[in-house]
């Protein structure tokens, strides 16, 4: 019998679903359970085999195991497995592979359609590289949905949802956060505002601070293991499946105990609902604190919702339920069986695809006979739109939450505090998250314009990603703005003068602020403590203070100045100056290298990189670089600097081991700032003549992508998340906000 087929690859457990002409299930896929764990695992000859049977294979050789690989879709670095290269695509279509045998040797035949799902947030790049997996393993056109529509359609099929009802979708899996809003009509589902999701929140990070824990009960047992012996290596894998269980089962228990056998030593740990809710509750407060701006971006109040369905394996959470339900002040819905939600709802797509495929063909031979309905629009068309992609089913909008895990915590709901309201922005200076950065993609894409007062000049990131300080000039102000919601929470008034350039202190609690006019009078560096947004002092300055750096133990301030062309250190205690060194005409650009041992300051007059160390003050070299040098970035992750010439319209890249010039590399007209994505795979060089942002790939010096962006673009900052960049737009008054993963 004709079946269609759902597949929700995800990054803990693979579900599929089969479709036939009345009804969706799920197919088994498991040894003991539907789902099917997203293992694979290297065999001796070489064949690579997933699920259940890798996972038993793993206990004894957990070399040859790999897990998580789907949060790597898009990072060029291969996948080691028992010492061979793999792609994250070759590790996916292994997986589909099995799971397309599986069904087909069942079913007797293979499906007629399938579709896939992915996180909500994937942009063309990812889901570029997705669209290739199904052709590994034989399969021909498939589609592509979010796992949230997946979701929503799963729940109106069983659920009939009246014209434009509204409904939350909370889609917390394994390994990522989902969040889309949908609109229920006539003629299916319409996406609102812009798909968004978090790439590292799930229930493996909820798993690892169970780990971390267990680790600090047991005085450091975990950090103590030698990692390269095979029996640590067991214990280890074994003791993360009994984290896994003691997770499950506090959604039931009020309490748990994790046994712990390690080489050498036994122990157990006693583990409380109340004790793994603190483990977890910030993260799924950052989840909560986004729903501002998912419903923002649809234009949806959590008053016009109906309900707010809960997805995802995650979700089952109790602590999930009770935040979001007090968070939204509406009635949650626990699907039966979350972890089945999305394929349930992608075989029902699927379903609706085929019959749709079907129907244009039928009107495609009217039309060739003269028939009537040959211009009758064809439905459920899914080419990855994100604005108004529909499909055939009776479904209802649904809003689902995002954020950045690890990056932000509960933002007051303030659009504008007022001036020096700085303790509206106190919630949130938070540690920074050592989560890795996502990987960047070679083709950003630009969000509507946010807007940023008047003449916004130079922005800087809190160096925890969660706030973007806006020097506005000639308003002799700063504005705050919340990154989560891309709304104001302060605007600074800075009367001493035009703010023109912004530096923070590692730990983000302070903020240096470069002050001058164009005739020098009034300079000065101002002091700023972002936790109130008052200045704690200042630094009277013989000249213009261009944009400074700070040493990475936070007590010296290098500062280039012109008239007199000098580079000054200042005590960041005292606020004293410790140093003057005089340098070739206008310097206007200081950065650090990562040990902290050069400093890399860019004289614009001279078309030179002075070369400092910054303990002595003294100069140690020079490099030549392009016409009207303005603005040098250290890569994050390597030995490279890139410095852009504004008159020279390129970008000079060099070896900071050697501090050579290894090429220079044309690109859009003026450019006037330059920044690193996070992990350093990308360059981002702002071209304020062409109002354009280039993207250039350094391992081929070729540009990737040109955006554009609104006018006179001036300057970038990258979240350190990787995720997102802005860019001050001079003239139109406004940020581009630029989305680096795809």
């Amino acid at each position: 019998m004709t079946y269609d087929l759902g597949v929700d690859l995800g990054t803990t457990f693979v579900a599929a679903a089969v479709a036939r002409p009345n009804q969706a299930e799920m197919f088994t896929l498991g040894d003991r359970s539907v789902v099917t764990p997203s293992v694979v695992y290297r065999a001796d000859d070489g064949e690579l085999i997933s699920g259940d049977a890798a996972n038993r294979r793993a206990v004894s050789n957990p070399e040859r195991v790999v897990r998580e690989f789907k949060r790597r879709l898009g990072d060029p670095t291969p996948v080691m497995l028992a010492g061979t290269e793999y792609t994250v695509s070759d590790l996916i279509g292994a997986v589909l592979g099995d799971v397309l045998r599986k069904v087909t040797e069942t079913e007797g035949e293979p499906p007629s359609r399938v579709v896939l799902t992915h996180p909500a947030n994937w942009g063309p790049f990812r889901r570029g590289l997705l669209e290739e997996v199904p052709g590994m393993v034989g399969l021909t056109d498939v589609g592509l949905i979010t796992e949230p529509e997946g979701a929503a359609a799963h729940y109106a099929s069983s659920r009939r949802l009246t014209d434009g009802e509204l409904v939350a979708v909370y889609d917390l899996g394994g390994g990522t956060f989902d969040a889309t809003v949908l609109r229920s009509g006539p003629a299916g589902v319409e996406i609102l505002g812009m798909p968004e999701g978090i790439e590292r929140l799930g229930g493996i990070d909820f798993d690892e601070a169970i780990l971390s824990h267990v680790n600090v009960v047991g005085g450091g047992a975990l950090d103590a293991l030698d990692r390269r012996d095979p029996q640590a290596a067991v214990a280890l894998d074994r003791l993360r499946q009994d984290c896994v269980l003691a997770k499950e089962s506090l959604s039931r228990d009020t309490e748990t105990v994790i046994p712990v056998f390690l080489p050498g030593r036994q122990f157990e740990v006693r583990l409380t609902r109340s004790e793994f809710e603190d483990m977890i509750k910030v993260p799924i407060e950052s989840s909560i604190t986004a729903l501002t701006r998912a419903l923002a971006s649809a234009q949806v109040t959590p008053a016009d919702l109906s309900g707010v369905l809960l997805v995802g394996g995650s979700s089952r959470i109790p602590l999930v339920a009770r935040m979001v339900s007090e968070a939204l002040g509406r009635p949650t819905v626990v699907d039966t069986h979350p972890k089945y939600a999305v394929a349930l709802g992608a075989a029902v797509v699927a379903r609706a695809q085929r019959g749709e495929q079907a129907l244009t063909q039928r009107r495609t031979d009217t039309a060739a006979e003269g028939g009537k309905d040959a211009d009758s629009p064809a439905r459920g068309k899914t080419d990855g739109s994100t604005r108004s992609r529909r499909w055939p089913v009776p479904v209802a909008a649904v809003v689902v939450l995002a954020a950045i895990v690890g990056v932000v915590l509960a933002v007051p709901h303030i659009v504008d505090s007022g001036p020096g309201s700085g303790d509206q922005t106190a919630a949130a200076l938070a540690p920074i998250s050592n989560t890795p950065p996502l990987a960047s993609a070679p083709i950003p894409t630009a969000g509507s314009p946010l807007p940023a007062g008047a003449t916004p000049g130079f922005a800087a990131v809190s160096p925890n990603g969660r706030l973007l300080y806006v020097a506005n000039g000639d308003a002799k102000e700063l504005n705050v703005l919340d990154t989560t919601t891309n709304t104001k929470l302060a605007t600074v008034p800075i009367p001493a003068g035009p703010p023109q350039f912004l530096t923070f202190s590692p730990d983000g609690g302070r903020l240096y602020v470069s002050i001058f006019d164009v005739s020098g009078a009034g300079s000065e560096i101002a002091v700023l403590d972002t936790s109130t947004n008052q200045v704690l002092g200042q630094v009277p300055v013989a000249g213009q203070p261009y944009r400074p750096a700070v040493t990475a133990d936070g007590r010296g301030l290098i500062v280039p100045v012109h008239n007199p062309e000098s580079v000054w250190t200042i005590d960041t205690v005292s606020l004293k100056v410790t140093g003057q060194t005089p340098v070739p005409p206008d310097p206007s650009w200081v950065e650090l290298s990562p040990d902290g041992r050069k400093a890399y300051v860019v004289n614009r007059g001279a078309n030179l990189i002075t070369v400092l160390d910054p303990a002595s003050g003294k100069i140690t070299g020079q490099v030549p670089v392009g016409a009207a040098p303005n603005a040098v970035a250290v890569n994050p992750r390597q030995p490279l600097l890139a410095v852009v010439n504004f008159n020279g319209n390129s970008v000079t890249l060099l070896d900071a081991g050697t501090d050579t010039v290894t090429t220079t590399i044309p690109v859009g007209q003026h450019p006037q700032a330059v920044a690193w994505a996070a992990d350093g795979q990308f360059l981002y060089v702002v071209n304020d003549g062409d109002n354009t942002v280039s993207t250039i790939d350094p391992r081929t010096g070729k540009i990737t992508a040109t955006v554009p962006t609104a006018q006179t673009p001036t300057s970038i900052s990258v979240l350190p998340d990787g995720t997102r960049a802005y860019v001050t737009n001079l003239t139109s008054g406004t940020l581009t906000s630029l989305n680096l993963t795809g």
